[in-house]
């Protein structure tokens, strides 16, 4: 069991990120298999992340994955990301859905963070599913996979497990931007605060070669809203 595929949902409404998501995926030191991007013209302008999902999930399948790894188009990703958590999904007896227990954002027009602590639940950009997927999908227009993935009555069919990134590290921030559509809880400005005395994102800002490209980002977006 190892053939991995990643599942990107977008809707090619944030063409500025293209550049990273591909340099991210080349630099991972664990390779995918495949690289599934749901991206057909949207039917309407609500959000539609779970007929995506559901369509790249079964995509996987057909290609034969083993495992899927749900992977945003604009989200960060540390170079040892996939190679980290397919290990520790082995490790961890390869359960039906596996992922992390604290989702890391960052703003990068606010230059500010947010964690969330939820243990026993991931964010969608953090979870692997092993394959063939064998519970129900969410409806079409409803954004919370990762909570129907998690949920009580969920675990009656699934086995899932989640774990912290190792200590002192990070190895994905869900990066919020303002542009494009959203899951979760959007791109609200007011969800973040000043993270400057944390280790993690003082890192980030200052060390990471990719933090330029978002700086990049952030300052088109700036010039394209006045």
């Amino acid at each position: 069991m190892g053939k991995i595929g990643l599942i990107t949902p977008t809707r090619n409404d944030r063409p500025l990120f293209k550049e990273q998501y591909n340099k991210i995926i080349k630099s991972q030191t664990l390779q995918p298999d495949e690289i599934i991007m749901v991206d057909y013209e949207p039917v309407s302008k609500d959000k539609d992340l779970g007929a995506r999902y559901r369509i790249g999930i079964k995509e996987a399948e057909k290609r034969g994955c083993d495992v899927a790894l749900l992977w945003e188009d604009d989200d960060w990703y540390h170079p040892t990301y996939l190679e980290w958590i397919f290990r520790r999904w082995k490790d961890n007896n390869k359960p039906d859905v596996f992922g992390v227990d604290i989702t890391y954002y960052w703003n990068i027009n606010e230059e500010k963070g947010r964690i969330i602590n939820h243990p026993g639940r991931s964010s969608a950009f953090c979870t692997l599913l092993k394959l063939p997927y064998k519970y129900s999908f969410i409806a079409d227009d409803n954004i919370w996979f990762d909570l129907h993935l998690y949920k009580d009555h969920a675990k009656k069919y699934l086995t899932t497990k989640t774990i912290p990134f190792p200590e002192e590290s990070i190895l994905a921030i869900g990066i919020k931007h303002g542009t494009g559509i959203t899951g979760g809880g959007g791109h609200n400005n007011s969800m973040y605060n000043r993270v400057d005395g944390i280790k993690h994102f003082n890192w980030f800002k200052t060390n990471c070669l990719d933090s330029k490209i978002y700086k990049d980002i952030a300052l088109k977006i700036k010039n394209e809203n006045k």
